[in-house]
């Protein structure tokens, strides 16, 4: 899980290239043929409809170097989905010069993923695409993939990292009727401060509204990482959980306060970087379910050296009594007890506590001889009383 927690990171970060483009394009699976021409370059594609060839619509190639974007070139498809561009000169990576081909079906628009390295001379540059369908009012229902939290504290407030793959199994991508939104989930409430991280769509398409992470754009089948940070206050919430969750993990940095966790199962801290440890809470196959964290509460505790100084006086305050109870005693051998040594004993006791407490790494054979001088001095209280 380790390693999946790390490849979603990575996976995000490979999808920063989409915001720099449209609000509405969408990336596909993409393998490549880069052939040499006479005229430069020559990539050679396909455009696909689910399974079967797309028999009609204009390829579009789109040039994107040190930041800036620009459209090349376009070509109609053929019969069977095919198309040939010429590019004027191979990818560079050393100078940041990119090429992306895309193609508008029903509305939506389609990129085939960035040519980066000039390598990828053997196989076809892909393009898929997908019917649409309207998604419901007030958003599809589509379960969650996996969903993995980080809870960190920055010294005043809680920074929240939420990474939520949602998978779209209907085989068509959802679009929505103005005004509507495709599809939303909800995030922690009190969540302040939002913001969109890594993700395969433009800001402007992800909001955070009336506690919900809402989505605009078209959502093509398959799974759709988000990555949202945010702000919280207190860690002690309840996290939402609607519909089916595969896998959901909590991570909590370390240090933090004590804890309880309802809903998931608490496994060994990982260290996902040198020298910071989390926290780690999982649990498969959640179905409508909700996380609770609350705080621990540690039982209270006097320490050792006040319960001797309460012990003391109790029986220091019982000796007295039987001392003036009975003029008879008190004529007696006992009534001439020197009270001094008694208090002596007592106040012998609660130094040997608190050194004994004092010490944070005590052997087996210390703690014996601890309870062995403390049973004596009581003795000689109680002998005293």
């Amino acid at each position: 899980m380790v390693a999946l927690l790390l490849d979603h990171w990575r996976y995000a970060s490979q999808l920063a290239l989409a915001s720099l483009l449209t609000a509405t394009g969408l990336f596909t699976n993409t393998s490549i043929v880069l052939a040499q021409s006479e005229h430069g370059t020559l990539l050679q594609g396909q455009a696909l409809l689910g399974n079967e060839a797309l028999r009609n619509g204009t390829v579009v190639l789109h040039h994107l170097i040190d930041g800036t974007q620009g459209e090349l070139d376009s070509v109609p498809l053929g019969t069977d989905g095919t198309f040939s561009l010429s590019l004027p000169n191979p990818p560079d990576p050393a100078i940041r010069d990119i090429y992306l081909a895309s193609i508008r079906h029903d509305g939506v628009l389609y990129f085939g993923a960035p040519l980066t390295e000039p390598e990828h001379l053997d196989s076809i540059y892909k393009i898929q695409t997908y019917d649409t369908a309207f998604a419901p009012s007030g958003g599809a229902v589509l379960p969650i993939e996996i969903r993995n939290v980080f809870f960190e504290f920055d010294g005043n407030r809680w920074h929240i990292t939420d990474l939520i793959e949602v998978y779209n199994e209907t085989g068509r991508t959802l679009v929505s009727e103005d005004p509507g939104f495709v599809w939303s989930y909800p995030l922690i409430p009190g969540a302040t401060d939002f913001e969109l991280g890594q993700a395969e769509m433009s800001p402007e398409s992800i909001t955070l509204e009336s506690g919900e992470l809402r989505i605009r754009t078209p959502l093509p089948p398959g799974e759709r990482l988000f990555v949202v940070t945010y702000m919280l206050d207190e860690p002690f919430v309840s996290i939402p959980m609607p519909g089916l969750t595969t896998v959901m993990e909590l991570l909590v940095r370390e240090p933090a306060p004590p804890m309880t966790v309802e809903g998931l199962d608490s496994l060994p801290r990982i260290e996902l970087e040198p020298g910071t440890t989390y926290r780690r809470y999982s649990g498969d196959n959640l179905a409508g379910s909700s996380i609770n964290l609350s705080e621990t509460q540690i039982p209270l505790e006097l320490p050792v050296a006040w319960m001797s100084v309460i012990l003391g006086i109790i029986l220091g305050g019982a000796g007295l009594f039987l001392l003036n109870r009975d003029p008879i005693i008190g004529n007696t051998q006992k009534a001439t007890i020197d009270l001094g040594d008694r208090k002596s004993t007592l106040h012998r006791i609660a130094l040997l506590d608190e050194t004994f407490v004092s010490q944070k790494d005590r052997s087996e054979r210390e703690h014996e001889e601890y309870l062995m001088e403390r049973t004596k001095l009581i003795q000689r209280v109680i002998r005293t009383d």
